[in-house]
């Protein structure tokens, strides 16, 4: 199976050569998107239902997992299956996962199958066998009530700590036995659907509409389609296997429980946080071609905004978290991240019509900041514990683990962005006054910042409030060159904060979240015998979502193929190759240094939006450095194409239903990029490309739809189906500063060697002394 998946995607590959990229079959992509478990391996794996629900499994297991969650209480909770009377042992299976749920081989030739339907409130079980038999599948339930049935419908009323109906239907006449679905007569295929809803009207009316149809198939076709909209096969199969279960796993946390939302992790985070959302909305929604999901969360999220009169200090925010229970507005960076992305989904769309109902989002929440957290510097103040860094301590007053107040850095490059957004959004909005007085402290936050941030050799993770430099390596710093639209800083600056960051944090698995050299480093996320674990949050744990900018400046400055081997491990993780993870899917952390045998322990979520939504866009906008800019007529590339990238086919979506094609491979020495525009109008494409001195040199010409042409690129020269183009420089060469870098050797872990564990709770004392500094 697994040499037949390889073929299947090597001539997909090969197929990509001519002009048109093709995409494989549904039965083809997700064979070879199938993750095996090892035999007796008990591994845990998710689905989500893109409502208000997720499926939680373990390979090889009845009895671990959730099983099918709801905030309204679980009741479903895993299936076995039967022919002949006797039940398949999951144990001794052959199972694989899949983006939808699982599939299990038996040595009898029978297979049987989980699927959570998207957006139905459903899923669907199905055991096959080669020839006519008695098959059964058997529910298993977490509670029930009265259980009766009507007909052709099984009805499970709510039981202990739920308020769901269950209804259960199959496609074939059945009779209850032993609490099985038994097919009355032999047959090849039994299918049951499971359905949910408020009433039991609802239920079986759901469950009998699904299980008259083709629930297994309509829903592996509407998640291929989803996954292929956008899509990106590279020479590394293993890569393209990751990359598209990033892409799915991301997919697991678009959700409607409070409108259109994104999940932040799994199982705790399962609400709407602002700034998580739109850290995650790119590698999600855009890079993947969901632009009306994309405008669907961002305008969600405004109706949220705060509008309170009389005004609070928080006037104008997004919130921080929209739960059931309460909506809180305690983070200073969710507005300036949605301001970011809504500019970014414009970008991608040419969507003018939304620009106007951002820019009324943009005056409340400026008037708020500029009014409440603006200092005479241009620069925003904000709270300790109200950037990402938010974890603080369980005592009356709430002091913060990793103290970042009153002016951190990622923060100031955000507040610049926001301005230099809202300046935008006001032009198309014919405001040229609040567009000329926010590009104004736009410019007077970014040369405040260059004066009281950086010394010339080391940039502040943030000023304290008397205005000293904290200058504790964090992977902030990165953000200053990843997060805004243009130059925050020069380049060089850029280039010396990417060396300094990368230099000291960045491990072959991860960039930690503070240096292993600093004294209140800890090297273990959860290490009870010495702390509790907010103690080490942001003080060394390593978080999935930082590699995303961390490849991000990598690329900028020519530097893709350290990041591609910081990718292909991170991969691995996805893929469970090395690692007792969640399959397909990536942890909320891991521990900074690895465990005695060299294992890396996840910790935190078993599953984060962020994580994997990052690990995707990398592909699309870094790797293969595609960034629309439609309000500019322009289609925009940046690549930093990895040495072991031999060639790629990808199909990039932009704007109202436009695709653009492009087939890459290396020939004699040039890189050659064939594009093909799938669209109703021409478009300027316009390419910075790299050299090899690391500089970038940069093209513009015009495409035509439906024309395929050829790129061919060398250092410092272009040429167009053979003719030569025009060619300038578009980014100096800042390896002089930069020079090589290399991943930091993790120290052994050795209690004693560390400061923070050479006694009970270290950093909490240091807090609540008042000695943080």
């Amino acid at each position: 199976m697994m040499r037949r998946c390889l073929l299947a995607l090597s001539l997909s590959l090969a197929l990509a050569s001519a002009a048109a990229v093709e995409k494989p079959g549904v039965d083809a992509f997700f064979d070879a998107m199938a993750i095996e478990a090892a035999p007796g391996q008990q591994a845990r794996f998710v689905a989500g239902d893109n409502l208000a629900g997720y499926f939680e499994g373990f390979t090889h297991d009845y009895e671990r997992g959730a099983g099918y969650v709801f905030k309204s209480g679980t009741v479903f909770r895993n299936y076995m299956s039967y022919v002949g009377g006797v039940r398949n042992e999951r144990d001794l299976g052959r199972e694989q996962v899949l983006p939808f749920g699982h599939r299990v081989a038996y040595a009898n030739g029978s297979v049987e199958e989980l699927v959570l339907l998207s957006k139905k409130h459903a899923l669907a079980l199905r055991v096959t066998h080669p020839q006519p038999a008695l098959l059964a599948i058997q529910p298993l339930l977490k509670t029930a009530g009265v259980i009766s049935q009507d007909r052709d419908v099984l009805l499970v009323a709510p039981g202990k700590g739920a308020t769901q109906f269950m209804a259960l239907a199959a496609d074939r006449p059945f009779t209850v036995e032993d609490g099985m679905l038994r097919a009355d007569t032999p047959t090849k295929t039994l299918t049951v659907v499971a359905a949910f809803g408020t009433t039991a009207g609802e239920a079986t009316q759901r469950a009998r509409t699904l299980v008259a149809g083709d629930p297994i198939g309509d829903e592996r076709r509407a998640t291929y389609t989803a996954l292929t909209t956008s899509y990106l096969a590279t020479s590394d199969l293993e890569y393209n296997k990751a990359l598209n279960w990033a892409k799915a796993a991301s997919k697991l946390f678009v959700v409607e429980e409070y409108g259109a939302g994104i999940w932040a992790g799994l199982p705790w985070f399962r609400e709407n946080w602002g700034r998580d959302t739109f850290i995650a909305l790119p590698g999600t929604l855009l890079v993947s071609g969901q632009f009306a999901d994309a405008r669907a969360v961002l305008a969600n999220f405004a109706r949220f905004q705060n509008l309170k009169t009389p005004r609070d200090k928080d006037y104008g925010r997004i919130p921080n978290r929209v739960s059931p229970d309460e909506i809180i507005y305690n983070t200073v960076d969710g507005t300036p991240w949605m301001l970011r992305e809504a500019y970014e989904y414009i970008r991608y769309t040419g969507d003018r019509a939304f620009a106007r109902e951002m820019y009324k989002l943009a005056v409340p929440y400026f008037e708020g900041a500029i009014a409440n957290y603006a200092d005479a510097d241009g620069l925003l103040e904000h709270a300790a514990s109200d950037t990402w860094m938010d974890a603080r301590v369980e005592n009356p007053t709430h002091q913060p683990w990793s103290d970042r107040g009153p002016r951190a850095n990622d923060i100031q490059a955000l507040w610049y962005t926001a301005l230099d957004t809202g300046a935008w959004l006001a032009e198309q909005a014919g405001d040229m006054q609040r567009a000329a007085e926010w590009r104004a402290l736009a410019g007077k936050a970014r040369a405040s910042f260059l004066r009281l941030f950086w010394d010339g050799s080391i940039m502040a993770d943030r000023l304290r409030a008397d205005g000293s430099r904290d200058i504790k390596v964090r992977p902030n710093q990165l953000m200053l060159a990843t997060i805004p639209f243009d130059d925050f800083l020069p380049g060089a600056v850029q280039a010396r904060v990417t060396k300094n960051a990368v230099s000291t944090l960045l491990y072959p698995y991860g960039i930690a979240s503070l240096s292993q050299d600093d004294p209140t480093f800890h090297p273990r996320h959860e290490n009870p015998a010495f702390h509790h674990k907010d103690a080490a949050y942001h003080n060394g744990t390593i978080w999935g979502w930082n590699a995303g900018f961390t490849v991000t400046a990598l690329n900028r400055f020519g530097y893709q193929d350290l990041s591609w081997q910081l990718t292909q491990n991170l991969g691995k993780q996805i893929l469970g190759l090395g690692i007792d993870g969640t399959l397909g899917s990536m942890s909320e952390n891991l521990d900074a240094l690895p465990h005695e045998d060299g294992r890396l322990k996840p910790s935190g979520t078993f599953a984060q939006s962020w994580s994997v939504a990052e690990y995707a866009r990398n592909g699309y906008q870094d790797y293969v450095g595609f960034r629309p800019d439609l309000p500019q007529d322009t289609l925009a590339f940046e690549p930093a194409i990895p040495a072991g990238w031999s060639r790629f086919g990808a199909l990039l979506p932009f704007g109202a239903g436009e695709q653009l094609a492009v087939d890459f491979k290396r020939a004699k020495g040039e890189e050659r990029w064939t594009f093909t525009l799938r669209g109703t109008q021409p478009r300027t494409l316009r390419m910075a490309w790299l050299n090899k001195d690391k500089s970038r040199s940069q093209t513009v010409f015009t495409l035509a739809p439906g024309k395929a042409v050829t790129l061919a690129l060398s250092t410092r020269r272009a040429t167009l189906d053979g003719r030569k183009l025009a060619v300038r420089e578009a980014r100096p060469s800042y390896a002089g500063i930069i020079g090589t870098l290399r991943f930091v050797r993790p120290r052994v872990y050795r209690p004693e060697d560390f400061p923070m564990l050479r006694g009970q709770d270290t950093l909490r004392g240091i807090i609540e002394r008042h000695e943080y500094r």
